[in-house]
């Protein structure tokens, strides 16, 4: 190979190098951030997602209130949140001249679960009530063994935390012995290793360590929280799973948030175990 003809291929090799490290720079990610609910959803929904290539999704968890967080501080595209957003976190995101964009893209039903050896398997929303306030401390008061009542919750970060606050529990009163946990799975391990343990968990995390309880609104009308409940919207504890992002960055979410809404999105939602949108 003469001198002219090495230089050509040392430059040709070059531009080639740079135009792979081009097309790496502009891959496009879209950081999705919150619920730790919904992490088993938006995982298969990204592993089915568009063209690795052109675009990817990457997805943390660690509660509703951090995706919040992450959208004001701009550390994320998404906030992934299964509860509605507060008053006080949309002011914040959009003091910064922008909109916040609010989608539902499934359901669940949060499922109160105890120990599969508990005798219980229903409970009013006024004894679930009692017992997350810890007025109703022993199983014995409820028709069960004398045993004490072990509430296991999440923390202030969650989004399941703040919908059982706010619609079941309606009151920041909580047991001085309360286990307070980080993750639905969390739960599931410390409620099936404890005999008098009662938590709640996203419908897809429910195992058969532990035993789901029908609840009802009303003493006659209890509801299991089967898959098929949920999605006739008759359990009593299904909750939207929401998707937030800021106005400024629709273009750049827009084909995400269209695939979860497509047919084929909404299949893989139903296959994780989600309650699909109708």
């Amino acid at each position: 190979m003469n001198l002219k003809l090495s230089r050509q291929f040392i430059t040709t090799i070059i531009l080639l190098l740079l135009n792979v490290q081009f097309t790496i720079a502009q891959k496009d990610t879209l950081n999705g951030l919150g619920s730790d609910t919904m992490l088993p959803l938006m995982a298969a929904l990204a592993s089915n997602y568009g063209t690795p290539e052109e675009q990817v999704l990457e997805v943390e968890g660690g509660g509703s209130s951090l995706g919040f967080k992450g959208l004001d501080e701009y550390q994320a595209e998404f906030a992934l949140s299964s509860r509605k957003v507060r008053s006080n976190e949309k002011t914040d995101i959009e003091n910064n001249y922008d909109q916040l964009i609010e989608k539902v893209i499934a359901y669940d039903a949060l499922s109160i679960i105890v120990h599969p050896s508990n005798p219980i398997n229903k409970l009013t929303m006024k004894q679930l009530k009692g017992i997350f306030t810890g007025e109703i401390k022993n199983w014995s008061e409820l028709g069960g063994e004398d045993l004490p009542i072990q509430v296991v919750t999440r923390d202030q970060y969650s989004g399941s935390y703040g919908f059982m606050t706010s619609v079941v529990i309606q009151s920041e009163k909580s047991p001085a012995d309360v286990k307070e946990v980080h993750s639905n799975a969390g739960v599931v391990d410390k409620v099936s290793k404890i005999r008098g343990a009662i938590g709640y968990c996203g419908i897809a995390y429910v195992e058969e360590v532990v035993q789901p309880l029908s609840i009802s609104s009303q003493p006659s009308n209890f509801v299991y929280p089967s898959f098929r409940n949920a999605l006739n919207k008759q359990y009593p504890l299904s909750r939207p799973l929401y998707l937030y992002y800021r106005g400024s960055d629709k273009r750049k979410v827009q084909d995400f948030v269209n695939f979860a809404l497509s047919d084929k999105g909404q299949q893989i939602i139903a296959h994780k175990g989600y309650i699909p949108v109708l």
